[in-house]
């Protein structure tokens, strides 16, 4: 078969595709309907600044995807923390923790909202800093109480206040 023969046959399968996976309008909105749940767990505006009292320590965390995003703060041995979520930050209690332990903080933790969604955090611990730790890679976990997974790659800091 010729080269132009074959690259005629692949251009005119690819079209065919193309034509067969459009939507009608009431399949388009099923479908973004059905993932809205997903589409609303990403973090639309970031956190506020927080405040650390001398001698505290906190871990600070962004959106890998957004830098500008600053999405999750929790201050050592709080129990608690804070995560972006629409306009509004989503307060958290802290359910576990595993993994290692790097300054007050462990690798693992995990924590829920009142309304049924949870939170889990995998960081991989980084570079040494005066007063902290830089965080090498992170991953936080959001599912909501349907059920449904949102993974959001992060970067981040434990920093403390000097006292």
């Amino acid at each position: 078969m010729k080269p132009w023969i074959a690259l005629a046959a692949m251009a005119a399968c690819l079209m065919t595709a193309c034509q067969s996976a459009e939507l009608s309008p009431e399949e388009e909105r099923t479908r973004m309907l059905s993932l809205s749940p997903a589409i609303n767990s990403i973090p639309k505006s970031g956190l506020g600044p927080q405040q650390l009292d001398a001698g505290e320590c906190g871990l600070f965390l962004w959106s890998k995807t957004d830098l500008s995003k600053f999405i999750f703060f929790s201050q050592a041995l709080s129990g608690t923390a804070l995560f972006a979520q629409d306009t509004r930050p989503m307060a958290l209690e802290q359910t576990g923790a595993g993994g290692s332990i790097f300054g007050q903080f462990n690798t693992l933790m995990r924590y829920a909202a009142r309304d049924g969604r949870t939170v889990e955090l995998s960081l991989v611990p980084g570079d040494e800093l005066e007063g902290g730790q830089r965080l090498e890679s992170g991953l936080l976990t959001l599912t909501d109480s349907e059920g449904w997974v949102t993974k959001l790659p992060i970067l981040g800091v434990r920093a403390c206040q000097p006292e």
